[in-house]
């Protein structure tokens, strides 16, 4: 029902009644677990996580390292770089945090906030549940390196499955204690 629904006054999340108060901010870190991110996107390019100094991480499969300026993971070839060529993760990106008022595109929910693009989800929108697992554990590392640099608070996971998961839900259920 979107930011403001005139028609079905209550029906929406509030987020006009909101921005009177706050805008967002960048103290917190939202992962989307998606299809990657447009991260020159102009609504967005702003409020992208960039890492603020080279880092490494190890994962099931080995280590990674990645630059710094680097903006998240990529489940599928093993890198640092999450750019999204399905659209979804982008699309998901600026309900949560495109920047608002400034006469561009549409206005995210938090105006101010930092984004990490964690691509699992290939261009035709398919992708593995270990690849899912490695996005989520990626994150979990990035925010034990950097701290509050990489202040990873929610994870957006904006996808369906064919089934259930226990290597799924323990790795979510490690995210919610982390």
């Amino acid at each position: 029902w979107s930011l403001l629904n005139i028609s079905m006054p209550g029906a929406d999340i509030g987020a006009t009644s909101a921005w009177d108060i706050s805008t967002g901010s960048t103290a917190n870190v939202v992962g989307v677990v998606d299809s990657g991110i447009d991260y020159t996107h102009p609504d967005l390019a702003a409020n992208i996580w960039s890492a603020p100094a080279s880092f490494t991480v190890t994962m099931g499969w080995g280590q990674l390292t990645c630059p710094a300026g680097s903006h998240g993971y990529n489940a599928i070839i093993r890198s640092c770089d999450p750019r999204d060529d399905n659209h979804h993760g982008t699309h998901v990106s600026g309900t949560i945090g495109a920047i608002g008022n400034n006469a561009l595109g549409v206005a995210g929910v938090n105006w101010t906030t930092r984004i990490m693009g964690l691509k699992f989800l290939d261009a035709s929108g398919s992708g593995s549940t270990s690849d899912a697992i490695d996005a989520i554990e990626f994150a979990m590392q990035a925010k034990t390196v950097f701290g509050i640099a990489a202040n990873v608070r929610v994870l957006s996971n904006s996808w369906g499955g064919s089934g259930f998961s226990q290597a799924l839900l323990d790795e979510i259920n490690k995210a919610n204690s982390n």
